[in-house]
């Protein structure tokens, strides 16, 4: 048991959130997927997003040259 008890403080030090970490594992293989999806969806939007950002700054760079 203080085994078990050290790798715990040994992980908050390292700044892992075992609460986190243990309310994901309370969540059914679904509920997990679903969340990563959610998460992946809004990943590639920010990544879409900035591509877009950048195409434009360089369609106004071009236009003031």
């Amino acid at each position: 048991m203080s085994d078990q008890i050290h790798l715990f403080d040994v992980a908050t030090q390292a700044g892992i959130d075992l609460g986190l970490v243990m309310d994901n594992l309370r969540l059914s293989y679904e509920e997990r997927a679903l969340q990563h999806q959610d998460a992946l969806n809004l990943a590639l939007a920010i990544e879409q997003a900035g591509h877009r950002l950048r195409e434009r700054s360089a369609t106004t760079a071009a236009a003031t040259e």
